[in-house]
C-alpha cells in the first residue's frame, strides 16, 4: 500500500486528459486509506455520524485532498465530467468549509472562474449554518456550487441560502452541483432542482440508532476520525 500511495503522488495532473471510470478513483480512495465501507458482521464496529446517525460507510475526503496533485487530477476531472453535463464556463465557483475549499479552488482553476467559499457562522454552536460576507457576486454572473461530499442535499441549500441571504445582488445559480463523492441513502435519488454530478456515486445509509441493523446485532457505533483505525481494522 506504501508504494501504491508513492505512485500516486507521483501522478502527474498534466496525463488525465480524458474522464477517467468512478473505479479508478475509488481505488484512489482505497490506496489512500480514506472510504470504509462495513461486511455485514456484527461484531464489526460501523460509523456514528456527526449527525447522531448510524451508518454502514465513510468517506473522509481529505485523506485524498491532503496530495496536491490528487486534488488537482481530481478536480481537472470533475471539471471535464461537468462540461459534458452542460456547464460550460461558470464565472464563479463556490464552496463550503473546510475540506471542499481546496477541492473547490482547484475546480474554479480548471474553469477560469473566481473562486470562493461560505464560512461557518460563529453563532451556531453546531457549526450547520453558513453566513457570506466578504465578496459580492455581482448580478447576472452564473455561479457553480462544488463540494467535496454530498451525503443529502442539506450542506449545498444551505451554502445557497447563505450566500442568497448575504450576496447584495441577486443570485444566478446553475442547476447542477459538482462533487467529489456522492453518497445518499440510496440511489437513484431526486434533489428536485438541483441535479448531482459526482466523480463517485454510492448509496450508503444513515439511519437513527433506534432502527438501525447494525445497533440491534451489538455492532459497536464508533465516530470515524476518532476511530479510524478500531473501525477499518487496519494499523
Amino acid at each position: 500500500m506504501c508504494e501504491q500511495l508513492a505512485a500516486l503522488r507521483q501522478l502527474n495532473p498534466r496525463d488525465f486528459k480524458c474522464v477517467r471510470p468512478e473505479d479508478l478513483f475509488l481505488a484512489w480512495f482505497k490506496i489512500c486509506d480514506a472510504v470504509w465501507l462495513h461486511d455485514g458482521n456484527p461484531k464489526r464496529p460501523h460509523a456514528e455520524l456527526t449527525s447522531g446517525k448510524c451508518s454502514n460507510g465513510f468517506f473522509d475526503c481529505m485523506r485524498v485532498l491532503r496530495y496536491p496533485n490528487l486534488c488537482e487530477i481530481l478536480a481537472l476531472q470533475l471539471a471535464k465530467k461537468l462540461r459534458e453535463a452542460g456547464v460550460e464556463k461558470p464565472e464563479w465557483v463556490i464552496g463550503s468549509p473546510y475540506a471542499a475549499i481546496t477541492f473547490s479552488f482547484a475546480v474554479a482553476k480548471a474553469f477560469g472562474a473566481i473562486h470562493a467559499f461560505v464560512e461557518k457562522d460563529p453563532s451556531d454552536p453546531k457549526g450547520k449554518r453558513f453566513i457570506w460576507r466578504r465578496m459580492t457576486i455581482p448580478t447576472g454572473a452564473s455561479v457553480l456550487q462544488i463540494e467535496e461530499l454530498i451525503t443529502t442535499s442539506g450542506t449545498f441549500r444551505e451554502v445557497h441560502r447563505a450566500v442568497d441571504e448575504g450576496n447584495a445582488e441577486p443570485v444566478n445559480w446553475l442547476p447542477i452541483v459538482g462533487t467529489l463523492v456522492h453518497r445518499p441513502p440510496e440511489l437513484p435519488i431526486d434533489y428536485g432542482d438541483k441535479r448531482v454530478v459526482a466523480l463517485i456515486e454510492k448509496g450508503v445509509w444513515a439511519v437513527e440508532p433506534k432502527v438501525c441493523p447494525l445497533c440491534k446485532a451489538g455492532s459497536q457505533r464508533l465516530r470515524p476520525k476518532a476511530h479510524w483505525k478500531e473501525l477499518t481494522g487496519r494499523t
